[in-house]
């Protein structure tokens, strides 16, 4: 089996959960980078997820862009708070990152190295985000585009001040589709530090 990582922004949410599910049946792993502010309010969620043997990774705690907009003292805030509150949670903290909007540069990667995390783009990312991205959309472009070593990026939840009334059905469908189709072409889902190595691996 060849390895690729899914990986998850914005969660944790009532989404999360049925992907959860849809992994646990095919035997798969993934990563879920946590919003700090949503899983505060979710942290039985937080804990399923790693309970079923997924990875928790950082995805700050208000979801603002971090090189663009951040100065140094926030950058830390927004990622030390996050990891602090998986701490609290797990008992240990995350050590991967992603920068919402993929918003990363030098700078902000050092910063966040200072407390132990460490940057991890998606390689192959559907635009589930956009609500006219259907289910079959979604899986079609990630099975176009995986390959061995492929971090794929989707989408469990919704940031913090984006409007209510939103959904991740579509996404939720696109992970019953994908995950078994991976299998069946000899993919294996694992976590990003499994698939990347390093202190989360």
């Amino acid at each position: 089996m060849t390895p690729v990582a899914l990986t998850f922004d914005d969660g944790p949410s009532e989404w999360t959960e049925r992907i959860l599910d849809v992994l646990a049946a095919h035997g798969a792993r993934a990563t879920f980078f946590v919003v700090g502010s949503v899983a505060e309010r979710r942290s039985d969620m937080v804990s399923r997820v790693a309970a079923a043997g997924n990875e928790v990774g950082n995805h700050t705690w208000s979801h603002p862009h971090l090189a663009r907009d951040c100065d140094d003292t926030r950058v830390l805030d927004e990622l030390k708070r996050t990891s602090d509150l998986v701490e609290e949670i797990l008992g240990v903290p995350p050590r991967r990152f992603r920068a919402p909007y993929h918003d990363v540069d030098a700078r902000v990667e050092g910063v966040a190295a200072s407390i132990g995390l460490e940057h991890t783009r998606s390689t192959v990312a559907a635009p589930d985000w956009h609500p006219a991205a259907g289910s079959a959309f979604i899986a079609t472009m990630v099975l176009q585009r995986v390959g061995p070593g492929a971090v794929i990026g989707l989408h469990d939840g919704f940031p913090p001040d984006e409007v209510d009334g939103a959904t991740r059905d579509a996404t939720v469908a696109a992970v019953a589709t994908l995950v078994p189709t991976l299998l069946d072409r000899g993919f294996e889902c694992v976590t990003a530090s499994a698939l990347l190595g390093g202190p989360g691996g």
